[in-house]
């Protein structure tokens, strides 16, 4: 195992240097002939990356997911959609292609993570023969070997291979073109590279800070004062340090951090590189550059913004594309079991629905009460996660999400709710989590957060309170299913004497028992199953017409009847319920009764996830 993993290093290592590529513009040229889409624009680039995971679609053919975002981001669909959709518009070369991308949300909700996975996913596309990305040898700005072609000969070759030649060398390599080749653009060097972060290739990353000591180097370079002497004046772009993160993100991404804390002469340096896909320093004349930028803020700074008139041509040059928090609870447990697994919790057992509690808390947090008669938060949390409820249709959720505009803008991030997961999970005497143990932790943490003002705090311990009665359903459906897998007959045996019953009462006839006694219909038994699933007293005639008429026709199969087997299951799990409990806090328990609870425990251990010790508090908590 140790070899195969050490080969497939090698091979790695290997493959990176085979991909490596030196030759002459003239030599470059030729590559395009044979494959003119190498030779493509910043936004292009990072759409063929996202393209090149392939996509989902629907029956009729329409995307409904993008394979490169699936496994790390969840519930952000409508916000991918627009960002692809920006990238299509930019790639064409229209004037989108002059916009900042600005995404803005609350904090934790996959602005950066999506930002990260982009760079990350750039990185690995640039080492494949489809995203192969060159650049002229020896130029601090990732170049376009095209880029010294002179403007006179630039529309054949684009007629010729059908491409689009844009910009102009930087200072640098336009004193290198001249001096050192004589102006012959066609034997200057040009070299195959790989984008990374790491190196400062083709992805720059700008975090604002101090305003104060910031400087605007960071973004678009400085003199190196060193080598001034040497080459005798502060203008000559040899004494320039071209390592501004606007300089290295050239043919790549430029992401920009918390872009609206920065100050104001750093945005006015985004605007024009925006708008003329220039980058303006001292001493020199505007230097040529074409890359994505992508910046994201939070909701507070992005309203101050849009507030200040000064800022007024920035914002005609910004696309907005919001991302709320998830507000689907199979997606937003995707995000807790993905953040688990990279951290490790070795020996800890998860009992099931726990991770389920804490993204109902989440979800709920985020939503608001509905305007509309019948509609609650929690019908609106199972309907946004796909469940029918009643009262309404799947086909009505678009018009509750319409109803807010900020609906997903608030409440709890996952961020809060993975910090008492894993508190809980680390605690060194839990060898089990359960839901009740997240419950308590997501309530403890409420009272050192910041952020949880006494009418939140409030607000929150009510949406627990809607969680526990959640849990409460499907804690006991566990124990149900567990109980009735190896109780089969008990239960057929209730169903036996419940048909006796209805038939009696059908008929208007006597019940005679084993003895030879007869009495009438059992209406108590009769009534206590049949409440369970909601039959009303006047309704209970026409429910036992049809379950007897049912039953003769199928044999007696109840499994074929959704609501006379939950009502059965329901019923006999009442019956045993007291002597579950005693059971299972008795110090000397009826062996018969033990033996059955534990046939229960194992069930659940293995069949249902459980650990004997999540599985013992589950009978505890439902009897």
């Amino acid at each position: 195992m140790k070899e195969k993993f050490l080969d497939q290093l090698r091979s790695y290592v290997d493959n990176t240097k085979s991909l490596k590529w030196e030759g002459t513009v003239s030599e470059y040229i030729e590559l395009l002939i044979n494959k003119p889409s190498i030779h493509i624009s910043a936004h292009q680039r990072v759409l063929n990356m996202v393209l090149s995971h392939g996509v989902e679609r629907d029956e009729d053919g329409t995307i409904i997911a993008f394979n490169f975002f699936k496994d790390d981001l969840f519930g952000i669909d409508e916000s991918i959609e627009e960002f692809v959709s920006y990238l299509r518009a930019a790639a064409s070369g229209s004037e989108v292609s002059k916009r900042i991308l600005l995404m803005y949300g609350p904090t934790s909700s996959g602005k950066s993570q999506l930002a990260v996975l982009l760079k990350r996913g750039l990185e690995a596309y640039s080492e494949t023969e489809e995203g192969a990305v060159y650049r002229l040898k020896g130029t601090p700005m990732n170049e376009d070997p095209l880029c010294v072609v002179p403007e006179r000969l630039r529309a054949q070759i684009e007629k010729e291979l059908k491409i689009k030649i844009v910009g102009e060398p930087s200072p640098l390599m336009a004193k290198i073109l001249l001096e050192e080749y004589d102006g012959n653009f066609m034997d200057m060097k040009v070299e195959r590279y790989f984008i990374s972060e790491r190196n400062r290739t083709s992805i720059g990353t700008f975090v604002p800070s101090d305003k104060k000591s910031q400087d605007i180097s960071e973004l678009v370079g400085s003199i190196d004062l060193s080598t001034v002497g040497e080459y005798g004046s502060e203008s000559d772009p040899r004494a320039y340090r071209f390592d501004g993160e606007l300089n290295v993100a050239n043919r790549g991404m430029m992401e920009f951090v918390e872009m609206l804390k920065v100050d104001q002469k750093f945005l006015y340096v985004l605007l024009t590189l925006a708008q003329e896909k220039n980058i303006k320093t001292g001493r020199f004349p505007l230097i040529w550059a074409d890359e994505f930028i992508c910046a994201h803020t939070n909701e507070t700074e992005y309203k101050r913004f849009l507030g200040k008139d000064e800022m007024e041509a920035l914002q005609d040059r910004v696309i907005v594309i919001k991302v709320p928090y998830n507000l689907s609870v199979d997606n937003e447990i995707k995000i807790y079991e993905k953040l688990i697994k990279q951290a490790s919790f070795e020996g800890k057992h998860i009992a099931p629905h726990t991770i389920k509690c804490a993204a109902m808390f989440a979800i709920l947090s985020r939503l608001k009460e509905s305007d509309h008669q019948g509609m609650t938060i929690l019908k609106k949390m199972k309907m946004y996660n796909d469940e029918e409820v009643d009262g309404f249709t799947l086909a009505e959720v678009p018009k509750f999400k319409k109803e807010f505009d900020d609906e997903g803008m608030i409440g709890i991030s996952p961020r809060y709710v993975i910090n008492r997961i894993a508190a809980k999970l680390s605690e060194e005497n839990n060898a089990s989590v359960n839901p009740l143990d997240i419950i308590r932790s997501l309530r403890d943490g409420m009272k050192s957060n910041p952020k949880v003002d006494k009418k939140e705090a409030d607000r929150l311990e009510s949406i627990l309170l809607f969680v526990i009665e959640e849990y409460e359903k499907l804690a006991k459906n566990d124990v149900q299913k567990a109980f009735f897998v190896n109780f089969e007959h008990e239960i057929k045996n209730l169903l036996a004497n419940y048909m006796e019953q209805i038939e009696g009462f059908l008929d208007g006839a006597k019940i005679e028992d084993e003895w030879g006694t007869t009495s009438d219909p059992n209406e108590r038994l009769m009534r206590s199953i049949e409440e369970k699933i909601g039959i009303s007293e006047s309704g209970k005639k026409s429910f036992r017409q049809e379950i007897y008429r049912k039953m003769l026709k199928n044999g007696n199969n109840y499994q074929e009847h959704a609501a006379l087997k939950e009502a059965l299951e329901k019923q006999l799990f009442d019956e045993r319920q007291d002597i579950i409990r005693i059971t299972v806090s008795s110090r000397n328990p009826d062996e018969e009764e033990l033996r059955k609870v534990n046939v229960v425990i194992d069930t659940l251990c293995k069949q249902h996830g459980y650990s004997v010790d999540s599985a013992n508090q589950l009978l505890r908590y439902v009897s």
